[in-house]
């Protein structure tokens, strides 16, 4: 009827209004929406069971309630957690969107699906899981950001999107109206017409206007306008909180930038002296080493607004959702495809790093009978394992020549392992690699000099990787033993001679 803040979003829903005051008779599509959730029916009532995921760019780990952060409201996210499990050490493949998502939708890593970096498409003849849940019998739609590499034409049965009024949110067709942005403040320019120079500001728009209100309301048509008996899966993708940081009011001034956790601003004065050159060099070059301590908070903080922004427009779908009663049949996931430094070493960004603000993803699953609710696990999960976990999950078929490089989650969510894997490993294109064993993080990047070019961080004593101790005569076998682990993950998954894209090496003058 009305979302968070009271506000209606159209006539239709002005019409429940005086039927809810009973000033009119209810419709018989409201009388139908009114019915008891399924959740009671026996499952061979339910019929297979939905699939509904919700998906964000550019959100990190640890800016909700259900992962104890201290300031940021995520009242709708958090209720899922405490209905579902929460997976409290998921890694992307790759902090940047198409190589992530890829990674999702095949089941595999970089090398073998293709898509290096958000230039590059997925190899000719890869597929994705949305097709064979198609082959299967379900209706697919995705609303919002695709995204993988691969058409959406050939992923969807139906995909649809919303154009950006203001320009300020790829892809739009729209050019950045940069002078409605008054507030603005930029990455070392004064003003510029790419809104991905934006730091923060304020949407200069009501929350009506922007494409997360329009693409969930898009989406929950769909829901209301679904007469097919096939069973379906959604995907919400949305663009929020990606930069730039523009959330609309009340979020833009809702968290004080004076109240950012004292940990995190001590990580913003970090100096990035113990980083490797090509952190340092990506740092000068993107402009973060131009922003002052005042804008990182400010920048902190109108982030956490757009994640509370954000967890409003999915809290919508889940809502309707439950009025709808097909919450009881139907599996929830939600994720992000990778994460995003809000200050940490002075940066504010994603790209060639693998600090868990970048490579960290929240990742929620709930499913009412199959999952208990208010579970957790620390068991170490990768992008490269949904597609093999959902498919395995709703007894999907998978075709015998698609080769998934990832693991199912079925073992953890019905109890029977703790654990799937003793070490994950992160990429960024064809010169950094990292592995985590769950306590420690290793880093390696090929463009910079032997025994200059390595992190090394004891992640549970030093929650935002300031101390790097690659060189730490106290770490070394940890170093050698990890080490030995990513060479040997490089021989099966990143050798040379199996590079997607084999002209990058001749051109870059490598062998």
């Amino acid at each position: 009827m009305t979302d968070p803040y009271g506000k209606m979003a159209n006539y239709s829903d002005f019409r429940r209004w005086l039927a809810d005051e009973g000033r009119i008779p209810h419709s018989p599509s409201a009388q139908r929406k009114a019915r008891p959730s399924p959740a009671a029916k026996p499952a061979a009532e339910r019929g297979r069971p939905n699939v509904l995921w919700l998906m964000a760019d550019q959100l990190r780990w640890d800016t909700f309630g259900f992962m104890r952060h201290s300031m940021c409201r995520t009242p709708h996210l958090d209720q899922l957690a405490a209905q579902g499990m929460v997976f409290d050490r998921s890694y992307c493949a790759m902090g940047v969107c198409v190589p992530s998502r890829a990674s999702f939708f095949t089941g595999q890593y970089l090398y073998r699906h293709g898509a290096l970096n958000n230039h590059y498409r997925m190899k000719p003849g890869r597929r994705t899981f949305p097709e064979f849940f198609r082959d299967a019998g379900y209706r697919t739609a995705n609303f919002g950001k695709h995204h993988c590499g691969r058409p959406s034409s050939q992923v969807w049965e139906y995909q649809d999107s919303f154009q950006d009024v203001l320009g300020a949110t790829a892809p739009t067709r729209v050019p950045f109206q940069k002078q409605c942005f008054s507030d603005a403040v930029y990455f070392g320019y004064e003003k510029s017409d790419n809104p991905n120079l934006v730091l923060h500001g304020t949407y200069p728009a009501p929350v009506e206007a922007t494409k997360s209100y329009h693409l969930a309301h898009y989406a929950i048509q769909w829901l209301e306008w679904n007469d097919d008996p096939r069973p379906w899966m959604l995907r919400v993708s949305l663009d929020d909180p990606h930069p730039p940081v523009v959330p609309p009011e009340p979020f833009a001034s809702m968290y004080d930038p004076a109240d950012i956790p004292s940990d995190l601003v001590d990580a913003m004065r970090e100096s990035l002296a113990q980083k490797p050159q090509t952190v340092r060099d990506y740092a000068r070059l993107h402009g973060d080493t131009l922003i002052t301590e005042d804008d990182h908070r400010r920048h902190a903080a109108r982030y956490m607004g757009f994640v509370t922004h954000l967890d409003a427009q999915f809290g919508r779908v889940l809502h309707h959702l439950e009025a709808t009663g097909e919450d009881g049949n139907t599996l929830v996931l939600f994720n992000s495809d990778h994460g995003h430094m809000i200050g940490e070493h002075g940066l504010a960004c994603k790209g060639p790093l693998f600090y868990d603000g970048t490579c960290a993803i929240p990742t929620v699953l709930r499913w009412p009978g199959r999952i208990t609710p208010g579970t957790r696990t620390d068991a170490l999960v990768h992008g490269i394992d949904l597609a093999p976990t959902l498919c395995d999950l709703l007894e999907i078929p998978v075709p015998d020549d698609h080769v998934f490089d990832g693991e199912s989650w079925r073992p953890l969510i019905e109890g029977r392992k703790k654990q799937i894997r003793d070490h994950t490993f992160l990429q960024f294109e064809d010169f950094g690699f990292a592995v985590v064993d769950g306590r420690y993080k290793l880093c390696h990047w090929d463009s910079d000099p032997e025994g200059a070019n390595g992190e090394l961080y004891d992640l549970q004593t030093d929650r935002y990787e300031k101390r790097n101790r690659y060189n730490d005569p106290d770490l070394a076998s940890i170093r050698a033993g990890l080490t030995a682990h990513l060479k040997a993950w490089r021989t099966h998954h990143a050798r040379p001679q199996d590079h997607p894209h084999p002209e990058i090496w001749e051109i870059g003058g490598q062998s």
